[in-house]
């Protein structure tokens, strides 16, 4: 097997390349910044005159990109596309979704599902891990512990929405409703309201508002744009507050290219290398966090499994998934509000023991059973390579 590998700043990308070395699979990477993810003359010429039919088995993407599946459908070459966002952020994605050369892969359940029950046969569900063999070679020092160790940590960003910005326009009912959305969905778990509470009627409604106040303006808006932009506010706020909560009562750090005023007693810590640093930082945390993107309706963030997998103690907001494949209070902890959350904190680290065994727990099941080896072994399987 061969396979053409699209290479891009993805935290999966290392992981791929070395597990291909280990597995003794052929692959050729390249670059590329594309000008429109679905129209690229440019490179579109490039790929026709230099990729070779028969070259290569497949071409492999983290995440999707339609001009990559284009220029495979001209070529008839397969292209694995192993997703790790949630959402895509792909428009238009239902015109390429379809090409026969596709083989998809998604995390988060309720995604796949909504295209599958549309006719899409390109789609599959898989969810991510870590890779083995890197985090078994792990070793913590005690320089590590010093420069690492906390009671509590959260690797990860405060996600900046455009929400004030696209409601701004809209005229007071609206706005009353939409908050009203989001402060439902905040409280809830599990339960994603904004696919069934939104519809396109407020949708062309919203854009109404737009054109009324400005009829010279280009804004369109869309539904998975105005969820995103909801529920990356909630995510956001939930991180503020879950951050300042265990500032007040623990030795808290937050490693981000984010530095927010709000976050108060609080150690800011920049943020750290996904494949050396990362995994050190959970090794030495008492309690690792992991509030999701609100918009991940079922499946099992990869930073959940980046925790776990390095030997952290994982307390985690409700993910259907995550409490399929994992048992609660077992491998990792689940909690269910923002109060939940710190008298769980404070109970595991004042149960030191009780932690390190979920902990260890966490680390055996993610590594046998979540691996990246094996998740390229059902990928390669699927797309009829193995």
């Amino acid at each position: 097997m061969k396979l053409l590998i699209y290479h891009w700043t993805a935290y999966l990308q290392y992981d791929i390349s070395e597990i291909c070395k280990e597995k003794n699979i052929s692959f050729c990477t390249f670059q590329w910044r594309f000008a429109d993810k679905h129209r690229d003359e440019k490179f579109s010429k490039w790929f026709s005159d230099t990729i070779q039919t028969g070259e290569y088995d497949a071409l492999l993407s983290v995440n999707y990109y339609p001009v990559l599946s284009d220029a495979c459908m001209e070529k008839g070459l397969k292209y694995i596309a192993w997703c790790y966002d949630n959402p895509l952020n792909v428009e238009r994605i239902e015109e390429t979704l379809g090409n026969p050369v596709n083989y998809v892969f998604l995390f988060d359940k309720i995604q796949f599902l909504q295209y599958a029950k549309k006719g899409f046969e390109t789609v599959y569900h898989l969810p991510l891990g870590v890779n083995r063999t890197r985090l078994m070679k792990l070793k913590v020092k005690d320089g590590d512990y010093a420069k690492y160790a906390a009671e509590v940590s959260f690797v990860g960003n405060l996600y900046q929405s455009l929400l004030h910005e696209l409601m701004e326009p809209m005229d007071d009912y609206t706005k009353g409703y939409l908050k009203a959305l989001m402060n439902v969905q905040s409280q809830i778990y599990g339960e994603y309201i904004f696919d069934k509470t939104i519809s396109e009627e407020l949708i062309d409604n919203i854009n109404k508002q737009y054109l009324k106040q400005n009829p010279d303006t280009r804004l369109r808006l869309s539904k998975p744009a105005l969820t995103f932009a909801m529920a990356s506010e909630i995510t956001r706020n939930e991180r503020l507050i879950l951050l300042n909560l265990c500032g007040k009562r623990f030795d808290t750090k937050f490693y981000s290219y984010d530095d927010s005023t709000l976050i108060k007693n609080v150690t800011k810590c920049r943020s750290v290398d996904y494949v050396r640093e990362m995994p050190l930082v959970f090794a030495c945390s008492k309690v690792s966090l992991n509030p999701s993107l609100r918009i991940i309706q079922t499946g099992i963030p990869l930073r959940a499994f980046d925790i776990m997998g390095a030997g952290g103690f994982l307390i985690s907001n409700y993910q259907e998934e995550l409490v399929e494949y994992y048992e609660n209070g077992t491998d990792m902890v689940i909690y269910e509000s923002m109060g939940d959350a710190i008298e769980k904190i404070q109970f595991y680290l004042n149960h030191e023991d009780i932690r390190c065994k979920i902990a260890e727990n966490g680390r055996k099941k993610t590594l046998e059973e979540h691996s990246l080896q094996e998740c390229m072994e059902k990928i390669f399987k699927a797309a009829e390579l193995a």
